[in-house]
């Protein structure tokens, strides 16, 4: 166990843990807010991103749904979903879409793959402090479940036109919804510092 000084985030009152243990989690005294809860090891959350992003690849590239129109078929990835909303004016929510749902929750994953494998190599936690910053701001952005949503609208908007047949493209994108958050929620960036100090 060691000594840890932090702040709480919701009240700005200096904490005290004289014997920190990782495993527990901690509240402040002051306004009872959770300061510190516990994370899983980083060799279960390192595992569970590469999962999210061997799920990403068929994801991106096999078709999430086959439209069938006039005996004529055409298979629809998630970036031809993209230029969809596009198409029909609807550019600010394609984007929107797009970023949150699929680029920010993949940056999230590989900004946690390079914070956790220097610290695993004995490196300074100091290292990855431009990381650790970036993921932080960066964390509140990730909101892949909107990128399905607009997926699932496009589906029934298109469900009167033509037949539709989801394909496994789709699951895939489903499973790496499931998980990116497994791995968001096991990931707690403040044990970088209790891993590996950081040295002001």
């Amino acid at each position: 166990m060691q000594k840890i000084q932090t702040a709480c985030l919701d009240c700005g009152i200096i904490i005290d843990v004289s014997d920190f243990d990782r495993l527990q989690q901690y509240s402040c005294p002051r306004c009872h807010s959770v300061f510190y809860r516990p994370g899983e090891s980083f060799d279960l959350v390192l595992v569970m991103a590469i999962t999210a992003f061997l799920f990403f690849i068929p994801a991106i590239f096999l078709p999430i749904m086959t439209l069938e129109i006039m005996d004529k078929t055409h298979s629809v990835t998630l970036l031809e979903a993209v230029l969809f909303f596009i198409s029909d004016g609807y550019f600010i929510i394609a984007v929107i879409a797009s970023a949150a749902g699929v680029f920010v929750p993949l940056l999230l994953l590989g900004l946690i793959m390079m914070m956790i494998i220097p610290v695993k190599m004995g490196y300074s936690a100091q290292r990855v402090r431009a990381f650790f910053r970036l993921y932080e701001h960066l964390h509140g952005w990730a909101m892949a479940e909107v990128y399905l949503i607009s997926i699932f609208v496009a589906i029934v908007k298109l469900s009167g036109m033509a037949k539709l047949k989801l394909d496994f493209g789709l699951f895939s994108f489903f499973f790496f919804l499931i998980t990116f958050y497994i791995t968001i929620t096991w990931f707690n960036s403040e044990d970088l510092w209790t891993e590996n100090d950081m040295e002001d």
